[in-house]
This record gives C-alpha cells, structure tokens and sequence, in this order.
C-alpha cells in the first residue's frame, strides 16, 4: 500500500535537498525550508481528510500525491524570484507556481516518481495547475457523497472512465488540496512561520463592499485597480472560508477558533469587523451544511 507515494516522497525530498543546495542566499533557503514543511502539513492535513471521507486506497494514494507535489513549483520560485509573488513570476515567466510546478514535473520529474503506472500523470498535473485558482462547480463535489471515490481503484478508473467523469474526480481532489492549503496558511500566522504584512492605510470601501458580499478577491485584479494595500490581504485569507468546501476542514477552522486567535493576533483595525462577519458565516455554513461539504443544500 501506498508504494508509489513512499517512492514520490524519495525523490520529493531528494529534488527539496538540490533545490535549496542550489542558492547560499540565507533568504531563499529559509523560504525553501518553510515551503518543504507547508508542504508536509498539507499532506499531513489532507491524508487525514480523505481518510475521514473513506476514500479507496488508491484514491487516497493519488490525493498524496497531489497534497505532495502541489507546491514543487515554490521551490524554483524562490530561486528565480526570492519571493512567492505570483505577479512576479508571472511577470517574468508567464506561469503561475501551479504552472511553472505542472512544467517541471511534465519536464521528468513525474516520470522518476512514479515510475509503475502513468495513468496518475494527467489527474496529477492538472491538479498542480489547477490549485492555484481553480474555481469549481458545486455539482463536481457530489462525487464526495457517492461511492465512487470508496468502491473504485482510481488506476482502472483513470484507464477507463468517461471525460466528465475523470474531470469532476479531479476537480474534488483539487477542492480538497485547495480546503486544506488554506488551512495550513491560517497555521503558519498563527505559529509565526509567515507575518503577512500590514499598513497604517484604510481599505478602500469598494474592497469591503466585494468582501463582504462574498466576491472573489483576487489581487492581481486588485492591483491593476488600484486598490490594494497589505491590509486588503487580511480580507483576502479572511474569504478563504466562502472558497472551502469540505465540512471537515471548516469545522476544524471553527474548533480551533483559527478566526478568533488571528484576529486577536493581528491587532488590525481595518479589518477587525471583517473577522467577526467571517465567524459568523462559518458557523451558518457549518449548520446548513449536508454533512460532507458545506456547500448549499441542493
């Protein structure tokens, strides 16, 4: 069990050990260092995930691999960029972390991973690229409360399955690998692996007009707009929550009281309001949920 993961972690960590051998910049190596552990909580956090939803093994092998490699495009980030500025790298390469990551595995890498089947290549590299900023259709997570993704082996599945099919399978793997990244971000501010920035300047109330009628904010956008500002990126991790979708992931933000202890650790009166808007809808979509996501009841 899990043979092909144990080999992709391998080769994962022997690709981490030469990416940060790569730079003597102190800097870059402990950006690498922060991402390698991102990287393990996240597969931590989603192991435990799909574990809870029953998956088959396999499925559970191939969400591993995803929850593994969603990253790998950080580290050659670093190196290029010395930040994890996605407009930067844009910028400069065209690509997003998910894509420059979906290159390098396309460019060999995948192959010294999983070396017995190449069925998971495709779900996998569509996954890296897609969970940047994958937006996904509610009805593709109805997979989650049938018992495909328990009773089929996700090798014959992929081998067989109809288009549809394998993209609604891959668009819940990426949803879950989206649920549990942001967890892990809501984590590292609490640990003090990572202190977003903030600024003595208001938030425009366009901003707050689109946080709080549940817009997407998307900061490049924002940009080009004008109207951002470090303190517009506390709105940004707060609307994290209408973006989740698994009641598990939702309910341990709930538990662990993530919101209160940020807001409290944050100190940010821009947004203070924001925090206390943010608990309060995910206590609704904890209690209106269908007991798998907390999507709307259909």
């Amino acid at each position: 069990m899990l043979k092909i993961y144990n080999r992709a972690l391998e080769v994962f960590n022997s690709y981490y050990v030469l990416q940060r051998s790569s730079t003597e910049d102190t800097k870059k190596i402990d950006g690498i260092d922060k991402k390698y552990l991102h990287t393990m909580e996240v597969v931590r956090d989603g192991s435990s995930a799909v574990t809870n939803l029953d998956f088959n093994e396999t499925f559970v092998e191939l969400s591993k691999l995803s929850f593994l490699n969603h990253d790998i495009g950080r580290f050659e980030q670093m190196l290029k960029m010395g930040n994890y500025v996605d407009s930067d790298l844009v910028a400069q390469t065209g690509l997003n972390h998910g894509g420059l990551g979906k290159q390098i595995l396309q460019n060999g890498l995948i192959e010294q991973e999983i070396p017995s089947t190449r069925v998971y290549d495709r779900p996998i590299l569509d996954i890296v690229l897609k969970h940047v900023d994958g937006r996904f259709d509610e009805k593709d997570l109805l997979v989650l409360s049938s018992d495909l993704l328990k009773n089929a082996n996700a090798i014959e599945f992929f081998s067989k399955a109809s288009e549809e099919k394998k993209i609604k399978v891959i668009n819940t793997i990426t949803q879950i690998v989206q649920d549990v990244d942001r967890l892990d971000i809501y984590h590292q501010i609490l640990e003090g692996r990572w202190t977003p920035m903030k600024v003595e300047e208001p938030i425009d109330p366009k901003v707050m007009d689109m946080f709080y009628n549940g817009q997407y904010l998307n900061m490049a956008e924002l940009k080009k707009q004008g109207l951002w500002n470090a303190n517009v990126g506390e709105l940004v991790r707060l609307s994290f929550v209408n973006q989740i979708k698994l009641l598990s992931v939702a309910k341990l933000i709930h538990d662990e009281n993530i919101l209160m202890k940020m807001k409290e650790l944050r100190q940010n009166p821009y947004a203070k309001d924001a925090f206390d808007f943010m608990q309060n809808k995910l206590e609704e979509m904890i209690k209106n949920s269908d007991g798998i996501t907390v999507c709307k009841k259909k």
